[in-house]
């Protein structure tokens, strides 16, 4: 076996070749293995699965829509029998979730008889035709329209990259032989075999060869036979979602096929996702993959006649696959009767994934027959599954950290993937040779912050285990390279780190598995700038033991890689650099465990101390939380009596924006873009457009400036900037920056690194783009500063409320969230604009929660049944925080809000209102200037109040006496 990139190595001749490492070329060649030949696969991209099977639905279809007596039936039910088997020989992921076949009235009901027909005469079993209120008891998301719908109770879902790539994997491992960069160019008849010719002229004979090439099947079949194939590709379109969408389905869903192919379905994904696609368009490129504004709008409108809630809220990317749609509208399978020795996997669209072991089964016996070839002795059809953190139980992630302490390194924080698994494929039988073939068989990159976080981390494990140094590492393709330039001894410095980054000092506690058994009276989750001051004030209001955990090597958050001035004026009276205001914040954990390097895998209720689930009765609040910890010294279980959620935010990723167009690289948030020049030295392209004028987004354009790269301008899609007036002056106007409001960008153009970008006037009113406007503007790099999101999925999975308007938790005046004991701040909570400012968040998050451990311990901690007073926004306020204040509250109130516009001369007010809307001034606060970009904040008190029905805050226009003596609000400072 070997495998080999371009034609290197690769020996003259071969029994047979097979070109084309898809999905039905990696079965096929699975299953030549069984046999004594010498097989070389023939794969023209730089990984397999290049083509459709990487954009594919992942469904295995039942096998009731194809024509009785057509090759798509019987290799659609012959496929979708055998899966069940390969999925356990091979350990890829399959799941039995059925699927549903939804119409809407009458006619349809005719035709779903039609369709059970079709299918018992295909031999499908476990086919029955169910009203619409029984649809519904299974999938309670479905329409109110639906009135009837076939049940296939065969069918299933997979991953299939991960079907092509364990296929393949176990052919290599049986001795088949694989070239990537390796596209054939010519086929030719040679005496009784074949002349293979690679497009770098290496010439390769075979006895036979397998045309497995997608949409060029039909290219390499008309080279040799007067039978002629025509393919036309078919590009479809798909939107993914969020895995915190998972619930809403969990049978494929589809709508009456078409000639067109199946029609727009909803359907979850073995890795928990939910997506909705294809649309279905005839195109004449066949290497086309861009999306396309009306394609993406069209799957979500056709979604929503199956799922009314289907939108463009929760998408975390878009894509596109391309089909090989035959004329003749079956799949071409075997030898043209003029071609003997020729083997065709052609035509292979839809159902060609449920089809592809069936077929690489036939294909393969077919070529053992025609050259004569006996079985081999020792064909090993089995392959350990891989495994993954996020699988592992607590006893599981133990044992795999005990064995190699790079399990405890979670790279992947979306998708919880380890460095061990990460290097497993740097070392694995099939090489990696760009960073998505990474991404595909670990899921690192594929969750829902896209890469943003750990790109930059995967480009240094990459450097350190190959020796590539990242110029020359590439995302997908020749010419898709990730950054333009790198420091000199990146290589070096990377590997002389060794197998893990080298993390702050952690307390020895962490050892002692006993010490870490008892528990503790606060853990704080988050060591940015909220979650050290939390700590340090947990610690100064009494509790004995604090214990403060990050993920990250080193405490400070986002403010590590902030090399830029404009922290601590309102903390410290003075400014700082980030690194200088984390460190000040770190000088004050004297006394708190600190276990940096450390990941928080889940956060769940557990029993009292005494065992109980709670103290006080039935209705008591649970007095403890366990976490469940690992790190590369171990994976460990911690109690605490109190949690405090620091975890940040996340940015805005390409994919949520639903920009149409290509996928290159040279697409980066602007803190991914910041991280891989001020924490790697590494330059991310020559020019740049950058996408939103958040406040990371400006200071990169002034570091990006400074590093050499030509900044063509900010492009912002509201009629006002995002960040900061300061970073503005000092970011854009000091080095002639553009910045241009009400424009966004609405494609991007480039099939392996980015070309250019389509920007198009934006209508203020509506905030749509202006059809017309277009204009094409040269770049080879992206930068999105488009938004920060709350990081809360601990605190979901921990059952904590959340708030619509702010992404965070919903909190009272104590930063206390709906589930006792935890408590949440910072970015977490609602993003900030100032450090300073979620570091005094963290202060009251910290106190609240050592108050509330010290209640648990005295055995005192139980629900209160105060009650809460909810506090709404009111006309011009975007969101407010703290959502509900305790109505036994006697000391002052922060509330803190964001306008929902630009606005002059107004009035800030805080009003208590009465269940018959009376209202009773709180406070109210005079301004000349409100944008959204700036925090504001009013201070109320409710002591002398009767209890209202709700507090409200709200953006009024001041009076014209006031406005004649209005103050201007004070100076922020910036970050």
């Amino acid at each position: 076996m070997a495998c080999f990139v371009g034609s290197a190595g690769v020996r003259d001749s071969y029994d047979v070749a097979v070109v084309g490492a898809g999905v039905a070329g990696c079965c096929c060649a699975r299953e030549l293995a069984r046999y004594d030949l010498d097989v070389l696969v023939l794969e023209a991209g730089d990984d397999i699965a290049c083509g459709a099977t990487r954009a594919n639905s992942g469904i295995i279809h039942g096998g009731y829509d194809p024509e009785p007596g057509t090759a798509k039936a019987h290799y659609n039910v012959a496929g979708s029998k055998l899966f069940p088997r390969w999925a356990d020989e091979l350990g890829f992921a399959y799941i039995h979730n059925e699927s549903l076949v939804v119409g809407f009235g009458d006619e349809d009901e005719v035709a779903l008889a039609g369709l059970l027909e079709r299918g018992r005469a295909n031999g499908v079993e476990g086919l029955s035709i169910i009203s619409g209120d029984e649809a519904r008891e299974l999938e309670p998301a479905l329409s109110p329209e639906v009135t009837c719908a076939l049940r296939v109770s065969t069918g299933a879902i997979c991953d299939p990259y991960e079907v092509a790539f364990a296929s393949l994997e176990n052919a290599v491992k049986n001795g088949v032989s694989v070239a990537f960069d390796a596209r054939v160019s010519k086929l030719a008849r040679e005496g009784e075999g074949f002349s293979v010719t690679l497009v770098d002229g290496k010439v390769i004979r075979a006895r036979a060869v397998v045309n497995a090439a997608g949409v060029r099947s039909d290219e390499l079949h008309n080279q040799l036979s007067a039978r002629k194939l025509h393919i036309t590709p078919v590009r479809g379109e798909y939107n993914l979602y969020d895995n915190s969408l998972e619930t809403h389905f969990s049978r494929t869903v589809f709508q009456m096929p078409t000639a067109a192919g199946k029609g727009v379905l909803v359907s979850p994904t073995v890795h928990g996702n939910l997506f909705v696609g294809p649309s279905a368009v005839a195109q004449d490129d066949k290497d086309a993959l861009a999306t396309t504004a009306d394609g993406l709008a069209a799957v979500v409108a056709g979604a929503k006649r199956t799922w009314p809630g289907a939108s463009t809220r929760g998408v975390i990317t878009n894509f596109t696959g391309v089909r090989a749609k035959g004329d003749t509208h079956d799949f071409v399978i075997g030898e043209p009767d003029d071609v003997p020795g020729l083997f065709d996997i052609a035509c292979l669209e839809s159902p060609g994934l449920s089809s592809a072991p069936a077929i690489g089964s036939d294909v393969a016996s077919q070529v053992a027959a025609r050259l004569g070839a006996d079985e081999r002795a020792g064909f090993e059809p089995r392959r350990a599954p891989r495994r993954r953190l996020r699988h592992m139980d607590a006893e599981q992630r133990e044992q795999a950290v005990a064995a190699d302490p790079a399990w405890g390194h979670v790279v992947c924080r979306c998708n919880e993937v380890s460095e061990a698994e990460v290097v497993r494929e740097l070392h694995g039988t099939l090489p990696v040779l760009c960073l998505d073939a990474i991404k595909w068989r670990t899921a690192a990159t594929m969750g829902r912050c896209h890469g943003g976080f750990c790109t930059p981390e995967l480009v240094r494990i990459i450097a350190r285990e190959t020796g590539l140094r990242p110029s020359e590492l590439e995302k997908r393709g020749r010419g898709s390279w990730m950054v333009s330039r790198e420091r000199p001894d990146y290589v070096e410095l990377a590997q002389a780190e060794g197998n893990a980054p080298q993390v702050d000092s952690v307390s020895d506690e962490y050892a002692d598995a006993d010490a870490a058994a008892e528990p503790y009276d606060v853990v704080v989750v988050g060591g940015g700038a909220a979650g050290m001051a939390a700590a340090a004030a947990a610690r100064d209001a009494g509790a004995a033991r604090v214990l403060l955990v990050d993920r990250e090597p080193t405490l400070g958050g986002i403010m590590r890689q902030c090399v830029h001035n404009g922290f601590g004026l309102k903390r410290f009276s003075e400014e700082l650099s980030g690194p200088e205001f984390a460190a000040r914040e770190a000088a004050r954990l004297d006394g708190v465990e600190v276990w940096p390097g450390t990941s928080v895998l889940g956060i769940e209720r557990a029993g009292g101390a005494d065992g109980a689930d709670g103290v006080g009765g039935a209705d008591a609040a649970p007095a403890l939380h366990a976490l469940e910890l690992v790190r590369p010294e171990g994976a460990r279980r911690v109690f605490a009596r109190a949690v405090v959620l620091a975890t940040g935010s996340r940015e805005r990723g390409f994919g949520a924006l639903g920009i149409a167009g290509d996928r290159p690289s040279g697409i980066y948030t602007a803190g991914s873009a910041q991280a891989l020049i001020n924490l790697q030295g590494c330059l991310p392209g020559k020019r740049a457009v950058i996408l939103g004028s958040g406040d990371i987004g400006l200071i990169m354009a002034r570091r990006m400036t400074l590093e050499g790269m030509e900044v063509e301008g900010v492009y912002e899609l509201l009629a006002h900037p995002s960040g900061l007036r300061r970073n503005i002056v000092q970011c854009l106007d000091d080095f002639q920056i553009p910045l241009r409001l009400s424009h966004t960008v609405v494609a991007t153009h480039g099939r392996t690194r980015l070309e250019s970008v389509d920007i198009a006037e934006v209508d203020p009113a509506t905030r749509r783009p202006i059809p017309g406007t277009e204009v094409n503007v040269e770049c080879d790099t992206l930068v999105l500063s488009c938004g920060l999101i709350p990081e809360n999925e601990l605190a979901r999975e921990a059952g904590v409320e959340l708030c619509g308007g702010t992404g965070g938790a919903v909190v009272d005046e104590l930063l206390a969230t709906s589930v006792p004991g935890i408590f949440a701040c910072g970015n977490a909570l609602h993003v900030h604009d100032l450090a300073d400012l979620a570091a005094s968040e963290g202060d009251v998050a910290g106190a609240s929660a050592a108050a509330w451990a010290a209640a648990v311990a005295a055995g005192e901690a139980r629900a209160d049944g105060v009650h809460r007073i909810p506090v709404r926004q009111g006309e011009g306020v975007g969101s407010v925080v703290p959502q509900l204040v305790r109505a036994d509250e006697r000391g002052v109130v922060a509330l803190t809000f964001r306008p929902g516009r630009v606005a002059q001369n107004v009035v800030f007010e805080a009003v208590a209102v009465a269940a018959d809307g009376t209202e009773v001034p709180l406070n109210s606060r005079r301004a000349r200037v409100a944008v959204p970009a700036e925090m504001e904040r009013l201070e109320v008190s409710i002591a002398d109040v009767a209890v209202p029905d709700h507090l409200e805050v709200r953006m009024v226009e001041a009076p014209v006496r006031e406005v004649a003596a209005g103050v201007a609000p004070a100076s922020k400072g910036g970050e």
